[in-house]
């Protein structure tokens, strides 16, 4: 319900007149129902216009096994929902938000990498996460060459009991690979748990960064990436899920631009704080840097992702081809996809800003502590 304040107190209270705009329903995403009542789900199937699965462990040392009953069993559990109505005047839009991990392990010869689900394994990055959305990926696929099997054969009521899809609709149903989000356009403002902003913390407190040279910032607002998906959702009203035999369709949302740099970004930094005196290190020496730390640093969570991605088996000047990645059909369907452009410096300062203040009240919270 929407919330407003009340007149003396600044204490918030439900008005009685405004109506909801916001329901939130507890749900088990690993129960075949989701853990909800039989008239609610039903409710669901019947009304419901767009899903968007957007739910999902952002856990670097996790293996693939762990994302599989809530995760993965989970989406099998939401398309399910999404075809469970028999009588729809329209099909439910569904988009699941995967992630460009999921085939960045694609080789350089197949650049840029299509939008099209992969169906090799191994063109994910070794990460379980990154896996768990190959799966994921491969089970919308399935089912929606599975759905449009069942409308073209016109399957008897046996079948469809047994594919659990009931509806008499084509699939509506996207792939949506999201690149790496940066920082909402306006404040900078930008999640502390995600690799990026937890590398850019340490700043402050070992005065040093990595030279990671020419890695290009293809990072995309998240603000930006949300307009992406509700346009892409939008677009879907009349671009029905593609065509039976092209396989489920893919979009990729993330920034193809190369430019700024990392060394662009260092130099925005230095400007921004000349009172950290930033030294910008070897990769292996700033890790050493870090883990040599005897205080507690976040960061240091992510020592083994970052020596997998930055260090180990790589000289000092080696650096791998940048990853490209194909954007026709989002650009097709977005106008902010038509529109991203690169990182100014603007932005590069106020994303910093956030962050640097972040890492600084989280140290002087952590020396409070220690003097009480």
């Amino acid at each position: 319900m929407p919330q407003t304040t009340g007149p003396s107190c600044g204490a918030p209270f439900i008005s009685q007149t405004a109506k909801p705009t916001v329901t939130c329903l507890p749900c088990t995403l690993s129960d075949p129902t989701l853990g909800i009542s039989s008239e609610t789900y039903i409710h669901l199937a019947s009304s419901t216009t767009v899903i968007i699965h957007a739910a999902w462990a952002v856990n670097f040392t996790a293996r693939l096994r762990s994302f599989e009953k809530d995760h993965i069993a989970g989406l099998s559990h939401l398309l399910r929902l999404s075809h469970a109505a028999p009588k729809r005047a329209e099909p439910i839009r569904f988009l699941f938000l995967s992630s460009t991990a999921s085939v960045t392990n694609t080789p350089a010869t197949n650049y840029p990498i299509p939008e099209r689900v992969s169906s090799n394994p191994e063109e994910a990055s070794p990460l379980g996460y990154s896996r768990s959305k190959w799966v994921a990926e491969n089970i919308c696929n399935a089912f929606h060459s599975r759905a449009y099997s069942k409308i073209s054969q016109n399957q008897d009521e046996d079948n469809e009991s047994h594919t659990n899809i009931k509806s008499n609709h084509s699939p509506n149903l996207a792939i949506l690979r999201i690149g790496q989000l940066t920082s909402d356009t306006s404040a900078g403002i930008w999640n502390m748990s995600e690799a990026w902003p937890l590398m850019l913390s340490t700043a402050p407190i070992l005065h040093a960064l990595p030279n990671l040279k020419t890695q290009a910032l293809d990072w995309l607002p998240v603000d930006i990436a949300a307009q992406a998906v509700l346009q892409t959702a939008e677009s879907m009203k009349t671009h029905n899920g593609g065509v039976g035999g092209a396989g489920c369709p893919v979009f990729h949302i993330l920034n193809p631009c190369t430019a700024p740099t990392w060394s662009d970004l260092l130099k925005c930094i230095r400007k921004e704080s000349p009172s950290l005196d930033l030294e910008v290190l070897a990769p292996r020496e700033w890790l050493r840097r870090l883990e040599e730390f005897e205080g507690e640093l976040p960061a240091k969570k992510l020592v083994g992702l970052w020596k997998g991605a930055f260090a180990e088996g790589k000289d000092d000047g080696e650096e791998s081809p940048p990853i490209s990645f194909d954007v026709t059909r989002s650009k097709e369907v977005s106008a902010m996809m038509r529109d991203v452009g690169p990182l100014d410096e603007g932005f590069l300062g106020r994303m910093w800003r956030w962050v640097e203040m972040q890492s600084m009240r989280e140290v002087d919270g952590k020396l409070e502590g220690r003097s009480n």
